[in-house]
């Protein structure tokens, strides 16, 4: 039985309905590669969001994929914090030095205001370009990153691991701060 084809976000639609599609949804969750399809570096790439717009409408295109992707870089939300962010040619940038150098830190952090920082802006920039180009033909796919991992790049791994066993009152006050964040 052939099914009558339909766009991106009706087909993952239908498919979550538990229905069949014209065909499987596809989703290729593709981040720093619209670089090489503009031919800029990553950091230019990631520098403003028309290029990331830009780049995510062409791979949609080229690849005929079922989704758009706004998720910039993992270091990305701990740059809203005012972490340094390392970029380099051929990976995904990365964080820098821990903004949470020690338990004192915590009591300290502001958490950022998404719609006044402007590495979080780019995003929603992004994410509104890409929103205009396809309206509801194509889903768009965003990330938060979890407020249980976020401790990972604030503080790295075995300071975030010891204040979960040795400081369970400062652990909560980290993970709700993170939770508004993430909210």
């Amino acid at each position: 039985m052939n099914k009558k084809p339909v766009n991106s976000l009706q087909r993952v639609l239908t498919t979550l309905s538990h229905s069949e599609a014209d065909r499987v949804p596809f989703f290729l969750l593709l981040t720093m590669h619209g670089a090489k399809e503009l031919d800029v570096s990553i950091k230019e790439y990631f520098s403003n969001a028309e290029s990331v717009a830009k780049g995510q409408l062409l791979m949609q295109k080229k690849y005929r994929h079922d989704c758009l992707y706004s998720f910039f870089y993992a270091a990305l939300e701990l740059e809203a914090w005012g972490s340094e962010v390392i970029y380099v040619d051929d990976g995904p940038p990365n964080a820098g030095a821990p903004v949470i150098r020690n338990h004192d830190d915590i009591s300290k952090l502001k958490m950022p205001n998404v719609k006044d920082t402007p590495c979080m802006v780019k995003v929603l920039n992004a994410t509104a370009i890409m929103k205009k180009n396809v309206g509801d033909e194509v889903p768009i796919i965003g990330v938060v990153m979890s407020p249980f991992s976020l401790p990972v790049m604030q503080m790295g791994f075995p300071a975030y691991l010891d204040l979960i066993y040795e400081q369970p009152l400062l652990f909560q006050q980290l993970m709700a701060i993170n939770q508004d964040f993430c909210v």
